[in-house]
């Protein structure tokens, strides 16, 4: 192979793992992603996420804004909010679990929020920190120690507007 080669196929991204693309693909349609909701996280599952995005590098889950979530004030619970911006983070890690021969444990280890705006629509939840959550996992394969790292999450409303930056701390450990 010459190195002209060689160098087009070291610039071309490479594919994720069958189980990874399995499961970013199961997330992202939505009866499958309610089902598995609705038997491992039923209070999830009440706010109707979806999941619009899911690759090695980011995820992004909706939420509509309906009566389930919307609190007497008219804007949606705060409850609501951190469980959509957990479970975009989540979606990330269980991606790169899933694109990983070895295993590893993780857990949620804290959660914070800075609140900026009223969530009075729909709101999306983004994560791009895919990059850290797969330098996480290398690192706790090759460690017997805890590996932990805060990923950020930003909220939106339909409109553009910026509702939240919410920082996760995940912890990993290699088994």
């Amino acid at each position: 192979m010459s190195m002209e080669n060689q160098r087009i196929e070291k610039s071309q991204p490479t594919e994720p793992p069958l189980m990874a693309r399995l499961l970013s693909r199961a997330m992202r349609t939505k009866p499958l992603f309610q089902t598995a909701l609705w038997t491992q996280m039923p209070l999830l599952a009440m706010i109707s996420p979806r999941v619009t995005d899911l690759d090695a590098r980011h995820c992004a889950v909706e939420i509509p804004f309906t009566w389930r979530n919307r609190n007497i004030f008219g804007t949606m619970y705060f409850a609501a909010t951190m469980m959509a911006a957990e479970a975009t983070t989540g979606g990330l890690v269980f991606f790169h679990q899933a694109a990983r021969p070895d295993k590893s444990s993780f857990i949620v280890r804290g959660i914070s929020a800075d609140f900026v705006d009223k969530a009075q629509s729909s709101v999306r939840f983004e994560c791009r920190q895919g990059d850290v959550i797969a330098e996480a996992f290398d690192e706790a394969s090759r460690s017997d120690q805890r590996v932990e790292r805060t990923l950020e999450v930003v909220g939106w409303r339909e409109d553009g507007t910026e509702i939240a930056r919410v920082n996760v701390d995940w912890s990993w450990r290699g088994r």
